[in-house]
């Protein structure tokens, strides 16, 4: 099984390039009633004040492209219904802690295991509008660790993002009944924290 662990790309026009394309489609808010452009399959851009954070420009080329192509592989999932024909159903109510939310976990559990594909997360994320519309924010990658272990001798990568490990019994240290590698990607909401961050601030239950 491949780790994907992307090394730094010395390219300069590579990284101009990913670091323009990754930078304009970016945004704190979606619109899945705006239309995509075809050419890309992105997210068109949408004008909003505040500028997505600096770190994430400083990634690696490398990086940027993964999240990139993760967006562009989750675009269709602002319509929910199409994630549920995908597979992917209710996993939790809508989470959120002082530090900040998650929303609700839509989870694909046949994909719960020791496999890793950067572009298919084993869940995908919402947060209910003030119109009782669930809007796409984030993506959670999860991985059974200990199948995960018996084939690779290194934990999983998104790009040089080390995945978090969650270890133990069920309770708040550990979510899951199992061992597992997780990772936040807030590809769909701007989160302030940072664009790995298990909670986002910006998200609420209320």
């Amino acid at each position: 099984m491949k780790n994907y662990i992307q090394k730094p790309i010395g390219e300069l026009l590579l990284l101009f390039l990913v670091i323009f394309s990754f930078s304009a489609c970016i945004s704190d808010v979606t619109n899945p009633d705006q239309p995509l452009d075809p050419n890309s399959n992105l997210e068109k851009v949408i004008d909003y004040p505040e500028a997505y954070p600096l770190e994430n420009l400083r990634m690696d080329p490398g990086t940027l492209k993964m999240l990139a192509d993760l967006r562009a592989a989750t675009a269709k999932y602002h319509d929910i219904e199409v994630a549920m024909e995908d597979g992917y159903g209710l996993g939790s109510g809508c989470v959120s802690t002082p530090a900040g939310g998650m929303g609700f976990h839509y989870v694909n559990f046949a994909a719960v295991d020791g496999e890793y594909d950067p572009t298919m997360p084993e869940a995908v994320l919402y947060e209910m509008d003030k119109n009782g519309q669930m809007k796409l924010v984030a993506v959670e990658f999860v991985i059974n660790k200990d199948e995960w272990d018996a084939e690779n001798t290194e934990m999983p990568y998104f790009g040089m993002q080390a995945f978090d490990v969650k270890t133990g019994p069920i309770g708040p240290n550990n979510p899951l009944p199992f061992d597992n590698y997780q990772l936040h990607v807030w590809v769909w909401k701007h989160n302030p924290n940072g664009i790995f961050t298990m909670f986002n601030p910006k998200v609420t239950c209320n």
